[in-house]
């Protein structure tokens, strides 16, 4: 009777099959790790930047990382071109991680200090001035939260451009992007028409995190932050002396623009503009939780907040010492019809030496 070898040749078949399964994952897991690239001002432009030695310009190690690749960055000024290119910016890609903070011995990322070793991302790419800097800094087109940016500072971008993107968005420019941003300065941006720190596109809902907007202007509309239709995240960000300087300016630190916004741990302070000093909420619903307004000014209504045709829901906020030369020393709502009035929903809000020239020293309703 001959030999039954069908079990035997089963047996082979599933030991080949789990081989392959663990090579398949060993080779994907180390796939999914990638490598680390480096980068310093004045390195390389050419080369795969994956030692210190070798390290790169941003541009390049940006150019040739992939996802699964974080970039760690040298302490100093990094510029996207060394021309004068003023649309060239540094692109975020999906799964690429950006770390600052380096020296360029480290071989660990927790042995990296951003806050020591402060890391540039400048516009200043032309003569000294800002009128041939880069439009945006930053760009991010397309990308999700693993397009992260942790341990920098953005400066000099100028949107001073005819027509968007060219004139929005100094710092950065999100489009259709939610990338993840940790441990950023936005300083010294601006833009002749909104969003001076950050212009978030509609479908653009970045997540921030131990983030600054200080001395950021725009003309129109959010000086620090302008969010056209998005759901940005900001947990422990402070917006500081941000203004919009137009005529019929708003939204000093932050404009908000059809969109439900979350912010948790969330200061603004000494922020001006016309309407609404330190908030503009035009049709949108933030949730604002430990939330403090002080010292922001308008020229018209709404030293702290504004509010058109919108419904924030208010907890644990305060309003101090804001002013307005309007009305609405702290908060400003007003609808565009009664079907489309603003009605927030207040939690254990305190109002506290506010003033409005003409009414409603700490809340206006219209």
């Amino acid at each position: 009777m001959a030999p039954d070898r069908s079990g035997k040749y089963m047996r082979r078949a599933l030991a080949l099959a789990l081989i392959g399964v663990f090579v398949f994952g060993a080779a994907g897991h180390a796939s999914a790790a990638g490598v680390v690239r480096y980068a310093k001002p004045g390195g390389a432009s050419t080369g795969s930047c994956n030692t210190w030695p070798a390290a790169c310009t941003l541009p390049r190690a940006l150019s040739v990382a992939v996802s699964g690749d974080t970039v760690w960055v040298v302490k100093g000024t990094h510029k996207p071109t060394n021309g004068g290119d003023r649309t060239a910016s540094f692109a975020l890609k999906d799964g690429v991680a950006l770390y600052g903070g380096f020296v360029g011995t480290e071989t660990l990322l927790s042995q990296r200090n951003p806050t020591l070793n402060v890391t540039t991302l400048s516009g200043e790419i032309g003569a000294a001035g800002n009128a041939d800097n880069s439009y945006h800094v930053l760009r991010a087109n397309g990308v999700t939260s693993t397009a992260v940016l942790d341990g920098f500072t953005i400066t000099a971008g100028n949107a001073n451009g005819a027509y968007q993107p060219a004139n929005v968005g100094g710092g950065m420019y999100n489009t259709t992007s939610s990338p993840t941003l940790r441990n950023v300065t936005f300083s010294g941006n601006s833009a002749s028409s909104e969003g001076g720190g950050m212009y978030n596109d509609i479908g653009s809902s970045p997540s921030l995190t131990d983030v600054a907007f200080s001395g950021n202007t725009a003309a129109d509309h959010g000086g620090g932050m302008f969010s056209g239709g998005g759901d940005p995240s900001l947990t422990n960000v402070a917006f500081t002396g941000n203004t919009v300087t137009g005529l019929l300016s708003s939204g000093g630190a932050m404009y908000n623009n059809f969109g439900h916004p979350s912010l948790a741990d969330v200061t603004f302070s000494s922020n001006s503009a016309t309407l609404g000093g330190g908030m503009y909420n035009n049709s949108s619903d933030p949730a604002l939780t430990d939330v403090t307004f002080s010292g922001n000014s308008a020229i018209d209504g709404g030293g702290g907040m504004y509010n058109n045709s919108s419904s924030p829901i208010l907890t644990d906020v305060t309003f101090s010492s804001n002013t307005a030369t309007g009305s609405g020393g702290g908060m400003y709502n007003i609808g565009s019809s009664p079907v489309l009035s603003s009605s927030p929903t207040l939690s254990n809000v305190t109002f506290s030496g506010n003033s409005a020239a003409n009414s409603g020293g700490g809340m206006y309703n219209y």
